[in-house]
């Protein structure tokens, strides 16, 4: 899988549209990881994969 983490996670990327992390999460799903490892492979909180799906 060819996505990148943004390196700088030390500050909030506020309300920002996740759309890269987005296409990845669902493209994780298709493959059959849960949405738990999906969001931590990402790097977005599981709150956010819940809102995602």
């Amino acid at each position: 899988m060819e996505f990148e983490i943004r390196k700088d996670r030390t500050k909030p990327q506020g309300r920002k549209k996740l759309t890269r992390e987005r296409a990845a999460y669902f493209q994780l799903m298709e493959q059959g990881y849960s949405s738990k490892a999906a969001c931590r492979i990402v790097g977005v909180d599981i709150r956010t994969g819940k809102k995602v799906a």
